[in-house]
């Protein structure tokens, strides 16, 4: 089987300016929709009298149908001819500003939405200062709903120009801006007679044109542990160290270290849930491991193999904090339980 390229994306903006209709747009004209979908929802709003929205598409929770916004992040699937393409639709609401964190931290370029007609609003920002804190150096700015507008173009390079000195402030250079209407299809799959003063890419083509990080995979191998499971059924003596993989490739008879233990063992064999031993795993994937030695480690040590680069392993280190509560943040605050303490016996 040929190894086909896999991006994930993520795709942002305030919210009601048409995110999930360019999704629904993108799956429609890549042809990626199961049989006969497109056609049951067109139906579907024929019989209840209502018009029909890309966004359909992807509106699967009862929450967002009622309400009209996303309030999960939700994934979606198409591939062109270069790759295999994730979309995340991450929340547009104020509200949900973490469920759009959670989105984008694994996407490895952002597609921002702006509604022409309503032009740059808060979460528009918002969202770019998070892409630039989560480290999101290709970014594409989508002027959406240019119909609306007649395809104005000065109303276009004015968001342009606007949107791309806010970026610059937050270390962010957009590779390109795209006017579209994502309900009609201009400058999505197909270049718009609409528009001819735009000589740049589709959105597609600009999809194709981004850069993919290296493989994780291919990366030196990481894994935290999480837990180790002891078996003691039927004669079963199995000590399993288990966890997700978030880097990097391990196969059975690998030296393996364990950090800050520094103690050492090797792979016997690669356990799964009701699934055969295996030879082999790799990113992303929750396994387990029985070692040739009886070795005592906690959850919380990071599993590395031997060969690969050392870790660097320090008591202090550098984060941006993504702070989502409805108190402000306070320096240096300490604290407290909120559990009562239990009633003194009489």
């Amino acid at each position: 089987m040929d190894y086909r390229e896999q991006m994930n994306i993520v795709i942002v903006g305030h919210v009601d300016h048409g995110k999930s209709t360019v999704i629904g747009r993108l799956l429609a004209d890549t042809c990626s929709l199961p049989q006969g979908k497109l056609e049951s929802i067109k139906e579907y709003c024929r019989k209840n009298s209502k018009p029909f929205e890309y966004a359909f598409l992807l509106d699967a929770l009862k929450d967002e149908q009622s309400q009209g916004i996303t309030i999960d992040t939700a994934r979606s699937f198409f591939k062109t001819g270069k790759r295999d393409y994730i979309i995340i639709d991450a929340p547009g609401h104020i509200e949900f500003l973490k469920n759009m964190v959670t989105g984008a931290s694994r996407a490895e370029a952002a597609l921002l939405v702006i509604d022409a007609r309503e032009g740059i609003q808060e979460n528009s920002k918002r969202h770019g200062h998070m892409a630039s804190m989560l480290g999101i150096s290709q970014l594409v700015v989508l002027v959406n709903k240019m119909d609306l507008v007649g395809y104005d173009q000065e109303l276009f390079e004015a968001i342009k120009a606007e949107f791309a000195a806010f970026l610059e402030k937050v270390n962010i250079t957009p590779i390109t801006f795209i006017p579209i209407s994502a309900f009609y299809g201009d400058n999505i799959a197909a270049r718009s007679d609409q528009a001819p003063w735009y000589d740049g890419p589709t959105v597609l083509q600009q999809l194709d044109a981004f850069g993919k990080k290296k493989d994780q995979a291919q990366l030196p191998f990481r894994m935290p542990v999480q837990d180790i499971y002891k078996f003691t059924a039927i004669g079963d003596d199995r000590r399993i160290v288990a966890g997700t993989i978030l880097n990097g490739a391990i196969s059975a008879g690998d030296e393996v270290l364990f950090l800050p233990s520094h103690k050492r063992s090797f792979i016997n064999r690669i356990e799964g849930f009701s699934v055969a031993p295996r030879q082999t795993a790799s990113a992303d994937e929750a396994v387990g491991f029985t070692l040739t030695t009886q070795i005592y480690i906690t959850p919380g040590e990071l599993m590395v193999r031997a060969a690969d680069p050392p870790p660097q392993i320090s008591s202090r280190f550098r984060v941006n904090i993504f702070w989502v509560g409805k108190a402000p943040f306070v320096r240096n605050r300490k604290t407290t339980s909120s559990r009562s303490a239990p009633p003194r016996s009489a």
